[in-house]
């Protein structure tokens, strides 16, 4: 593994990162962790590199071409081996995982219908599903695409947290309506005792935090009715 090489993609340098391929070009097929150059780039958030490194890869495999968005890439591979749509990477990912967390609603539509699993989570300690990787990255048009295919819209991730856990945290109105409407549970508490209604507040946004004390206020009070009536 050549350090200096992922050390500057990590930090951004893309002439650096140019120049040290074009004297080796063989850097291509490099590996960090089991992490190529492109996945390498994307988790870091230097689009500008990943678009080198795609372009310089040439053929990606199904992880990088779901968490790029090349969905004709994605097709190419599952034509050759269907059992691709839920395989694993070697950082415990899945295509429709990576598809979701990066953004790419064709590429994750396509891997629903090709047969990838909506509810299973990731094989590390983050332990997240697809819907738990599109809420915390912000992808609204990715989390109802995902409850549509009856997504999990309670799955818990490593410490406890919901969906609804990143949407509060990140504030996102839009998504906790999603959320909330398609049966999300404003009620479940993390393994520290968090309420997603918690992590509105400690982050701030007074909007996302009104609406989900409006949620636990109505359900309270439909709690008492439902009692009463019993």
């Amino acid at each position: 593994m050549n350090k200096e090489f992922f050390d500057v993609i990590k930090r951004g340098y893309l002439e650096v990162v140019q120049r040290l391929l074009s004297s080796n070009p063989d850097l291509i097929y490099e590996k960090e962790n089991g992490l190529s150059p492109v996945m390498v780039a994307l988790y870091h958030r230097e689009p500008a590199i990943v678009d080198f490194l795609t372009e310089k890869t040439g053929s990606l495999n199904i992880f990088e071409a779901s968490a790029v968005g090349r969905t004709t890439q994605v097709v190419r591979h599952l034509a050759r081996d269907p059992m691709l749509v839920n395989a694993y990477t070697e950082d415990g990912f899945q295509p429709l995982g990576l598809a979701c967390f990066f953004g790419h609603r064709e590429t994750a539509e396509y891997l629903i219908k090709a047969g990838a699993s909506v509810n299973s989570p990731s094989k590390n300690p983050l332990k997240a599903t697809p819907i738990q990787s599109a809420a915390a990255a912000g992808h609204l048009d990715l989390v109802i695409l995902l409850l549509n295919h009856r997504a999990d819209p309670n799955s818990r991730e490593q410490g406890g947290y919901t969906p609804l856990h990143a949407a509060a945290k990140n504030g996102d109105v839009g998504m906790i309506r999603s959320l909330l409407f398609n049966g999300a549970d404003l009620t479940i508490r993390s393994k520290d005792g968090k309420l997603p209604l918690d992590m509105a507040l400690e982050a701030g946004h007074a909007d996302a935090a009104k609406l989900l004390k409006e949620g636990i206020t109505r359900r309270f009070r439909t709690k008492i009715t439902l009692q009463r009536t019993e």
